[in-house]
C-alpha cells in the first residue's frame, strides 16, 4: 500500500460534552490552561471514542465487541477474538491478559482521536440548575445546583494505519480488502452524523468544517494548524497556517507530493467569515475522503 495513512481534522460547535469529579455542588467541566492564562474546554479522546462506537452500534454498522471479566479484568473476550476479529477491536484495539505469569496479547489502536479541545478560551460561564417542578409538586423548597457551560467551536483529527486496518498477528487475522474498506469508511461516515449525550443534551458535533486526505506519510498534518480569529459578529478560519501546510512537499518513490494535492476541504456555508469559495460541503468532502481510502486499498 502506497498511501498508508487517513488523517482528518474536524471543527465541530457545542456546549460542553465531557465533565470532571466536581465539588459540592458544582459540576466541573474539562478543561487546559495555557501559559497565556487562557482556558479551553476539552472532552477526552475516550469520551469521543465512546460516541463514536455508540452511533456505530445505534445505527447498525456495527456490533459491539463481546467482554470477559474471567481473568479478573474487564476486556475483550479472548474466545471471540479466536473466532472472528470485531470492528472495535480491530481499529481501536485491545490488552488481553491470559494470566498469572503469561504475557498478555496487545494491539495497538489503528485508528486514534485527539482530544476534542475547544479554538476559543473559555471565559468561566455557569448555568444554575433546580429541580423546581418537582418541588413545586411536592410543596418543598427546590435543591440547586451550578454547572459550568458555554458555547463555542471545537477541533479533533481523526486518522488511520491503513496498513495495520484488519491484520492481526496475535489472533491470526487477515481481512478481505471489502471488509477493511467497510470499517475505515463506517467511522468516517459516523462522524459525519455524529452526537454526543450528555446530562440530558443531545450535542450536534457533526462538522461544520473538514480537511484531510489518504497521504503517504503517518501525520496529522492539520491538526495543529487549525485556528480560529474574531472578526466582527463572526469567526474566520486562519487560512494562512492552513496554506502553510497545503503547500509542504514530501518525496515518496523519487517523485515529490505536494499535499495540497491529496487534500480535500469541506466548509458549512455561512458559518465563517472567509470560506475562499470552498464549494463542498463538510459531507461531501467527507464522501470524496471515503472514495481515497478505496482506492489506497484498491492500489495495495
Amino acid at each position: 500500500m502506497n498511501k498508508k495513512a487517513l488523517t482528518i481534522t474536524y471543527i465541530v460547535k457545542a456546549f460542553p460534552t465531557n465533565y470532571d469529579e466536581g465539588y459540592g455542588n458544582v459540576s466541573v467541566t474539562k478543561k487546559v490552561h495555557r501559559g497565556s492564562g487562557e482556558t479551553f474546554l476539552f472532552t477526552s479522546r475516550q469520551a469521543l471514542r465512546y460516541s463514536l462506537v455508540n452511533w456505530l452500534v445505534e445505527h447498525d454498522f456495527w456490533q459491539f465487541a463481546r467482554l470477559s471479566s474471567a481473568e479478573g479484568v474487564k476486556q475483550y473476550d479472548p474466545e471471540q477474538l479466536e473466532k472472528e476479529f470485531p470492528p472495535e477491536a480491530d481499529l481501536f484495539g485491545y490488552m488481553i491478559t491470559a494470566g498469572k505469569g503469561k504475557a498478555a496479547k496487545t494491539r495497538p489502536a489503528v485508528a486514534r482521536l485527539t482530544h476534542l479541545i475547544s479554538i476559543e478560551p473559555w471565559y468561566g460561564d455557569q448555568e444554575l440548575l433546580t429541580n423546581k417542578n418537582f418541588a413545586d409538586r411536592l410543596g418543598e423548597n427546590p435543591d440547586i445546583a451550578n454547572i459550568e457551560t458555554g458555547y463555542g467551536y471545537y477541533k479533533y483529527t481523526l486518522s488511520a494505519d491503513l496498513d495495520k486496518v484488519g491484520e492481526d498477528e496475535n489472533f491470526k487475522h487477515s481481512l478481505s480488502k471489502k471488509d477493511k474498506i467497510k470499517r475505515v469508511c463506517d467511522l468516517i461516515e459516523a462522524t459525519k452524523f455524529l452526537y454526543r449525550d450528555i446530562r440530558g443534551r443531545r450535542e450536534d458535533l457533526k462538522p461544520v468544517f473538514v480537511i484531510g486526505g489518504v497521504y503517504h506519510r503517518k501525520t496529522p498534518f492539520f491538526h495543529n494548524a487549525v485556528s480560529l480569529s474574531f472578526k466582527g459578529s463572526k469567526f474566520s478560519i486562519n487560512w494562512e497556517a492552513i496554506k502553510q501546510v497545503l503547500e509542504v512537499k514530501y518525496k515518496f518513490n523519487n517523485e515529490e507530493i505536494m499535499v495540497k494535492d491529496l487534500t480535500s476541504i469541506g466548509i458549512q456555508k455561512g458559518e465563517f467569515l472567509d470560506d475562499l469559495q470552498i464549494e463542498k460541503s463538510p459531507f461531501e468532502a467527507l464522501e470524496e475522503i471515503k472514495e481515497k481510502v478505496k482506492n489506497a486499498f484498491r492500489e495495495e
